[in-house]
């Protein structure tokens, strides 16, 4: 056993050593390793070979943080390439490292006011400040002027107080110090001593203040339609001298300007030298889709493979330029703009991404997205020709889904895409049609609307149908018939079974009636006995009272060699003779009626079901119920048909189902309160009536059923001594029937026999 131990112990030993060493192996490889790059970056650096020196020192601080001497090398490369916010992170990192030299502040503060990065100097001199930290007189106007430009002004205000206090002659030593006395109180001032100072700022001997308030005249000019020309050439000047004094921080201002006033060569020009030493991602894509604006897509592919070298924390970058290159070359790069802009996700905002995320998912059919690019590229200014190619391009999505599939064009999503890209030019018909169809559906259209649209598409057959059915159910059917008319001028040998049914109601509207029956029974002819038409013809002839032409269609239907069309006969023929008065012998034809077709069926039962006729209207119901498209009604007349033969518990039944496949509508309320009414349960049929607690109108038959459940309801609660109940429902009643006697009667009951309770209660205490 001690032998075992021993050997054990051995083995643990052994193992613990030959990991020690395999550690110090390790990191011994590691140090050398870091001490070889160190090595090399510092000869790079004494070679003055600045890429490679920068290249090996950020390898090296990112190996060794603390490395205070090389931040100070890496300073100084960033300051050959004049790129001052990377040289100004040097020197605050080496500030860090080592407080005891001022020089590393003193760098650190000169460059951070050129890189015009005033938040990230406010926030080191803000902690000094909170620490009560002695600044200097330097530091304390720096302090000011950061405050201010970050969008600190209360603590600027505060501070500079405090220093008047101090030294009220301190504003006065030199440019930089009025500087930032006149930032401070910027807002105070007239508008003609900020122009005297701005334009003695500019002759300034001080860069800083200089710089400043060349950019402050810049920002003061305007622009307006008399002057815009003038405006620019002023800017562009004032810009360029800011970018000849200050390479850095005002060459991207130049370029935004350029950018935003389309002077995409200008940009290439100017920010193409600036990326060679500079890496700034803003730029860079300024830069590149200015390459693509101008038709230069070429000059893409070294800035792409410039970023790639640069590692992967600019995949982004270099995938967006891939992107910009694809969509530069045409649609066959679909794939590769899928891919990329997939990659990228939300990440470019852009316009021109925007513009591409649209292509993208036009090509791929994804209406969301199409939806979801049209908003935000819409939304903004307009810029360079980026809406009207989306205009373009969306509209030929449109009219191609349009043509695949016409019912499309009532699709919301549809109509929305349709709304985004329409300018309110009527200069487009497939546009038209979309947003007069979406508009006719909301029940918003107005003759306003139409007659604008009529102007721009006097021919439209699409829109001169909108118009005529317009004026038609709007009262004008002689308007309706002058659009009908225009129509068939311009397709003379051109059947239209709309506009031929328009012309038909119109008439009959005009109460020409003859002429409409004439017109009609032509319709039916030339639309081969279509069973739809045929009911609707059968309605018309019923409304009007056309017997005659009731019998003579029998008669041709009765003659028909096909078996659909000789099932209807019955039913014109019984029609004919209850328009005569001859009942029995309707009811007669009306049991050999055997049609499938769900409009003629439910006639024929409905029929049988007013003249008592139940057993076999009944039947005819139920065989409807997976035929007929309104349901509802279907079980609301199977419930009257029970509640006729005297079957309470199933009329109930039946009406339920009506009233639970839609709740809200007049004819499932009204059918289920009359079967609770029928059985007794008046209070549920007063809540499932839904009558409203304000002065409205009550159709005669709804009015007739709710006066009948709220007298049983108010009777059963006074007899139960439910007076609050019955007071509720009497003045409910009250508000729609003010001068119904037997309800004044109960409310002055319920309101005594309310006032004698709490008399008692009172009494009691």
């Amino acid at each position: 056993m001690k032998k075992t131990r021993l050997i054990l112990a051995i083995g643990l030993v052994s193992v613990i050593l030959l990991a020690s060493l395999g550690a110090l192996g390790y990191f011994g490889i590691k140090t050398m390793r870091r001490s070889h790059l160190r090595t090399e970056a510092r000869e790079a650096f004494v070679a003055e070979d600045w890429k490679k020196a920068e290249k090996l020192l950020n390898e090296y601080v990112g190996l060794d943080p603390d490395s205070e001497e090389d931040y100070v090398r890496l300073a100084q490369v960033y300051r050959h390439f004049g790129n001052t916010g990377a040289e100004m992170y040097c020197w605050h990192r080496a500030s860090a490292l080592n407080p005891l030299k001022p020089e590393y502040w003193d760098n650190y503060v000169v460059c951070a006011l050129n890189a015009r990065d005033f938040q990230h100097l406010f926030s080191s001199l803000s902690r000094k400040v909170i620490l009560n930290a002695d600044l200097s007189a330097n530091d304390k106007m720096r302090y000011l002027i950061c405050a201010v430009m970050s969008n600190h002004a209360k603590d600027a205000e505060k501070y500079y107080e405090e220093m008047l206090k101090s030294d009220p002659e301190a504003f006065r030593k030199d440019d930089f110090a009025k500087f930032a006395e006149f930032l401070v109180r910027i807002g105070k001032l007239s508008d003609n001593d900020r122009r005297n100072f701005i334009d003695e700022g500019v002759k300034s001997d001080d860069p800083f203040v200089r710089l400043e308030s060349i950019l402050l005249r810049a920002a003061s000019l305007t622009s307006s339609g008399d002057n815009a020309e003038s405006f620019l050439e002023q800017k562009e000047t004032l810009l360029k001298q800011a970018a000849e004094l200050n390479r850095f921080a005002a060459t991207p201002l130049l370029a935004n300007f350029y950018f935003s006033w389309m002077k995409f060569s200008s940009v290439i020009e100017i920010v193409e030298p600036y990326l060679t030493n500079i890496e700034d991602n803003l730029m860079s894509i300024i830069y590149a889709e200015s390459c693509v604006y101008s038709g230069q897509p070429e000059k893409l592919k070294p800035l792409i493979e410039h970023f790639r070298s640069l590692g992967r924390r600019y995949r982004m970058q270099v995938t967006y330029f891939e992107a910009l290159y694809a969509f530069s070359q045409g649609e066959e790069n679909n794939d590769d703009l899928l891919l990329h802009m997939e990659e990228i996700g939300g990440a470019a905002q852009t316009s021109l991404a925007t513009l591409i995320n649209l292509q993208v998912a036009l090509n791929n059919d994804n209406v969301e997205k199409i939806v979801s690019s049209l908003e935000t590229l819409m939304k903004k200014q307009p810029f360079y020709d980026l809406q009207e190619r989306a205009r373009t391009a969306v509209r030929l999505y449109l009219g191609t889904k349009i043509q695949e599939n016409p019912g499309i064009a009532d699709d919301p999503r549809i109509i929305k895409i349709a709304r985004l890209v329409s300018d309110g030019k009527n200069d487009d018909p497939l546009l038209m049609r979309i947003l007069i169809s979406d508009l006719r559906n909301r029940n918003v259209l107005t003759r306003q609307i139409l007659q604008e649209n009529l102007d721009a598409f006097p021919l439209d057959p699409y829109l001169l149908q909108v118009a005529a059915e317009y004026e038609l159910f709007n009262g004008d059917p002689g308007r309706c018939l002058d659009y009908v008319e225009r129509f068939y001028d311009l397709k003379k040998e051109e059947r239209s079974f709309s506009f031929d049914l328009l012309h038909m109601l119109a008439l009959e509207l005009l109460g020409k009636i003859d002429e409409a029956t004439k017109e009609f029974t032509a319709l039916v002819d030339n639309n081969q006995m279509d069973r739809d038409i045929l009911y609707r013809y059968l309605t018309f002839c019923i409304e009007h009272e056309r017997k005659d032409e009731l019998a003579k269609m029998a008669d041709r239907l009765d003659a028909s060699e096909t078996p659909d069309l000789k099932s209807l006969a019955p039913v014109f023929r019984a029609e004919s003779l209850f328009l005569q008065e001859k009942k029995d012998e309707a009811l007669a034809l009306l049991k050999t009626a055997k049609t499938d077709h769900p409009d003629f069926a439910f006639r024929a039962a409905t029929m049988l079901s007013t003249y008592d006729v139940l057993d076999e209207a009944l039947s005819r119901y139920l065989a409807l119920l997976g035929k007929y498209p309104d349901r509802q009604l279907i079980f609301a007349n199977i419930a009257e048909v029970y509640l006729a033969k005297e079957m309470k518990a199933e009329a109930l039944s039946y009406a339920k189902q009506a009233w639970e496949m839609n709740q809200n509508s007049v004819i499932g309320q009204y059918i289920y309160a009359k079967m609770l009414a029928a059985n007794g349960q008046y209070q549920d049929a007063e809540k499932a009536l839904r009558i409203p607690n304000r002065s409205v109108e009550l159709p005669d038959k709804i009015r007739k059923i709710w006066t009948d459940i709220m007298l049983h309801c108010v009777q059963e609660n006074l007899e139960k001594g439910q007076y609050q109940r019955a007071l509720d429902l009497t003045k409910h009643y009250l508000t729609i029937f003010p001068d119904d006697s037997a309800f004044l009667d109960f409310r002055s009951r319920a309101e005594q026999e309310l006032k004698k309770a709490r008399d008692a209660q009172d009494s009691e205490r």
